[in-house]
């Protein structure tokens, strides 16, 4: 899958590179695995992504903690998720824009409702910029 990442999502994984090396090695081994098998990382065996429900668009978040295939010693904090969205291009393919990161573990599920409200503002502006990408919206949604 064409991964493609959001510059604000660029800056916080900059940061993170320069504040845990370690970390920053998982984080890019979930990236990787997002272009390596698309969807089928919310493969039960595999788990390193779950879809957001709550959100309009089809956001998926990728998972550090608890281990999973890409990341299989990362038993501690932080617990990061990685929300992503599923856009489909002119050409009728998928492609996934990265949009944000960050650590859930003091709020843990509150986590979401800001930064699925952040993930989908930062798609909308992405698929403005380029516009032959477009959000793929829920049923029931808008």
């Amino acid at each position: 899958m064409d991964v493609r990442y959001h510059p604000l999502f660029e800056r916080w994984l900059e940061a993170l590179a320069g504040a845990d090396e370690e970390v920053f090695g998982e984080v890019m081994a979930l990236l990787g695995a997002l272009e390596q098998h698309g969807r089928d990382l919310e493969d039960p065996a595999r788990d390193e992504s779950h879809p957001i429900v709550t959100a309009r668009y089809d956001l998926h978040a990728l998972r550090r903690t608890p281990p999973t295939q890409s990341t299989p010693y990362a038993t501690a904090a932080p617990v990061l998720r990685i929300v992503y969205g599923i856009c489909r291009s002119d050409d009728s393919s998928e492609v996934a824009i990265t949009l944000v990161g960050g650590d859930k573990t003091t709020l843990g599920n509150h986590w979401y409702p800001p930064h699925i409200a952040e993930a989908e503002n930062r798609l909308d502006q992405y698929c403005r910029q380029y516009p032959q990408l477009t959000p793929i919206v829920k049923r029931g949604n808008r």
